[in-house]
């Protein structure tokens, strides 16, 4: 058996009991008394006023009962035989819960409003809602576990995926209560809802786009009022550039910075006021790692595509196999079985070369971005027509709908397949090639930013220190190389002001049986209440003590 209160708010108004008492014991009735002479009075007065004591009534005591059965009436308790009940907190974890705003940090007061709900409960689980639901501690926990779990919770995922945070609590308790401690908009569902945003101002960086010679820098403002703010470009803590952003109130400024020649992982650092409320955002990291190509021939094309791209080394040796590389340009034939690694291979030179116009080819894909290839004439071997087998992707066609340029991926390895020699092809003449070559490394370079929130492979570093996700800003170095991490969100940098609340915020344990409950345990206490002030008016009408003429 258990008992809990569906409006607990109310139970303040037992505060009202010392105050009764004050006044029972301040305010008195005063009657009429014929005395034979007034100094004997007045010193009989004097006398009972300093031995004057607290005298308890009946009528004091009724008053006490009626504010307390009023106030329990008003809580609206609820008996639950079933025992406590079974408990999912499930912890909002995105960014914006880091946030320092008039209440105190967010997630600061979601762990205290979570960690009251640990003794109510005969089983606890908590869900970390992020990039994507995790349990931190399942419902076998003990308290020692729970609050462990709830001490070392951090937050500062790009978003959290809080209907998957939801349907995960409800799949480990479908009868029991599901708790949401959140400070942006909650999707729809049956659970209580702990809102813990407050109001704050605060600036941060959205965008941060690396080029070829220019960075391109956005800055987003949840402050109502226009600020002028200092930005900065830096790599390997130098400063490269800087200059000043004008962000307009509750708006975006944006901020385009010379980069040069400068490769590799930079920062861009947004100088902020001091009470801005996310540190999270005030910095942001882009860039792509170098990468180490060889080209099996001395092809002009290639060569000159590959050394207009920043932080690219290349490098022409006819053994590509045996030179450590990132990515190898290779022409012929593919080997049987296909190598491993990162390879761009284009076809021979054809003695007599059938020349096909390009078709269509697959714009949405990442290799074509801003690559053109209509009317591209295109020189094909007809013994060396790449046929369409298992695993690749045709992504151009000629007009006979022969594959002109093909991808192969899997776990060891990314093959991109150029049916053609650049010496056979107008498109060497176009923008459309360096373009291309410029999207294949852009490629080969894999991710070299991530979200925060991102799961990192064993052994990645931030600082010297081991980490297993990105929860901070900043470069982090992992097996595969470095990889940059950055909040660059606008909707967390925008910060909720506050959860909007769901249709039916209120979980299984407020069930039908447990609201009948409470309807008949507050009737019974009204009655008892209503009762109990009729006494107390009684009492005083017969000259009792009472509230206002006192006893």
């Amino acid at each position: 058996m258990s008992l809990s209160f569906l409006a607990p708010q109310f139970l303040w108004a037992l505060l009202a009991l010392p105050l009764i008492v004050v006044l029972h014991f301040l305010r008195t009735r005063r009657r009429p008394r014929v005395v034979s002479a007034l100094f004997l009075w007045r010193r009989a007065r004097q006398a009972a006023e300093s031995r004057r004591r607290f005298s308890p009534t009946w009528l004091l005591l009724l008053q006490l009962l009626f504010a307390t059965m009023a106030a329990l009436a008003l809580a609206r308790p609820a008996i639950s035989l079933q025992g406590p009940p079974d408990r999912v907190l499930v912890i909002d974890a995105s960014a914006s819960m880091m946030a320092l705003d008039d209440r105190g940090v967010r997630l600061e007061r979601a762990v205290r409003e979570a960690e009251e709900l640990l003794a109510g409960g005969s089983r606890v689980a908590l869900v970390r809602a992020g990039l994507e639901a995790r349990v931190l501690a399942p419902l076998d926990s003990d308290r020692a576990q729970l609050r462990e779990a709830l001490r070392t919770l951090r937050a500062g995922d790009r978003s959290a995926d809080l209907a998957r945070a939801l349907e995960l609590a409800g799949s480990l308790l479908p009868a029991g209560e599901v708790h949401l401690f959140s400070d942006g908009p909650v999707p729809a569902g049956e659970f209580f809802l702990h809102p813990v945003a407050g109001e704050a101002l605060n600036y941060g960086v959205t965008t941060f786009d690396v080029g070829i010679g220019q960075a391109y820098v956005a800055v987003t403002s949840s402050d109502p009022r226009p600020q002028q703010l200092q930005l900065e470009l830096l790599r390997d803590g130098e400063l490269l550039a800087a200059t000043e952003i004008l962000v307009p109130g509750s708006g975006q400024g944006n901020a385009t910075l010379p980069l040069g020649t400068e490769a590799g992982l930079l920062e861009a650092r947004l100088r902020v006021p001091e009470w801005d409320a996310l540190p999270l955002d005030d910095a942001a990291y882009a860039g792509k790692r170098a990468l180490r190509v060889v080209v099996e021939e001395d092809s002009g094309p290639v060569l000159r595509a590959l050394d207009a791209l920043p932080g690219t080394e290349a490098r022409v040796s006819p053994s590509p196999a045996q030179v450590p590389a990132d990515v190898r340009v290779t022409f012929g034939p593919l080997p049987d079985p296909l190598p491993t690694g990162n390879v761009l291979s284009f076809a021979a030179p054809a003695e007599q070369p059938e020349y096909r116009t390009v078709r269509d080819w697959a714009q949405a894909d990442e290799l074509f971005r801003f690559v053109d290839l209509r009317e591209t004439v295109v020189g094909l071997a007809p013994e060396m027509r790449p046929p369409v087998e298992e695993g690749w992707e045709t992504l151009a066609r000629a007009a006979d709908l022969t594959p002109v340029i093909s991808r192969f991926r899997d776990t060891e390895r990314t093959i991109v397949r150029v049916a053609f020699h650049p010496s056979q092809t107008d498109m060497v003449l176009r923008p459309a090639f360096p373009a291309f070559v410029a999207n294949v490394m852009t490629s080969f370079r894999g991710q070299a930013s991530l979200p925060l929130g991102s799961s990192l492979p064993e052994g990645s570093t931030l600082d010297g220190r081991e980490v297993e996700v990105a929860l901070e800003p900043g470069i982090y170095e992992t097996p595969a190389g470095p990889v940059a991490a950055s909040l660059l969100s606008a909707a967390e940098t925008s910060l909720p002001a506050a959860a909007a609340a769901a249709p039916d915020n209120r979980s299984g344990t407020t069930s039908a049986d447990l609201v009948e409950t409470s309807r008949g345990l507050w009737l019974a206490l009204v009655i008892v209440a209503s009762t109990l002030l009729l006494l107390e008016w009684i009492g005083w009408s017969r000259g009792g003590v009472g509230w206002v003429r006192g006893g």
